[in-house]
């Protein structure tokens, strides 16, 4: 009896933990960050799917965040018509073109990990960088 306990014991107290960092390993957003303003969006994945939706943010932030050469730079939403996402030669990134609400247009090279959010009419919405062919501002 005494050789069961040990066992049992030690699984008692991993299983929870283990369910907590797995999530019973779904990505679907039960919560997404509440942005500093609110921006409504349509955002178009690489399916060619569009999706509508409020309160967008990359990873939480109201701006669109990379590098211009060999510069940091964080555009906010204000500012943006639209972002197409181009693969980019690295393949860790994914190349931004922005198109300004001044007519003007910038290539932003961005993670392809970030994370886009919204709030769409059914529920949260996510997806990454890499996944996504466009987004266009509603201003």
């Amino acid at each position: 009896m005494r050789s069961l306990r040990a066992p049992l014991l030690l699984a008692t107290l991993t299983f929870p933990t283990a369910v907590l960092a797995t999530g019973f390993g779904s990505d679907a957003p039960t919560r997404i960050p509440v942005p500093a303003k609110v921006f409504q969006a349509t955002v178009e994945d690489v399916s060619g799917t569009t999706v509508s939706v409020t309160r967008v943010s990359f990873d939480g932030e109201v701006s669109l965040v990379g590098r211009v050469g060999e510069g940091q730079v964080a555009i906010p939403f204000e500012k943006i018509h639209s972002v197409r996402i181009d693969v980019a030669g690295e393949a860790s990134d994914r190349i931004a073109l922005v198109s300004l609400r001044d007519g003007s247009s910038v290539r932003v090279v961005v993670d392809r990990d970030t994370p886009c959010y919204g709030d769409a009419a059914w529920g949260h919405y996510r997806i990454e960088v890499e996944k996504l062919r466009k987004i266009t501002f509603a201003h």
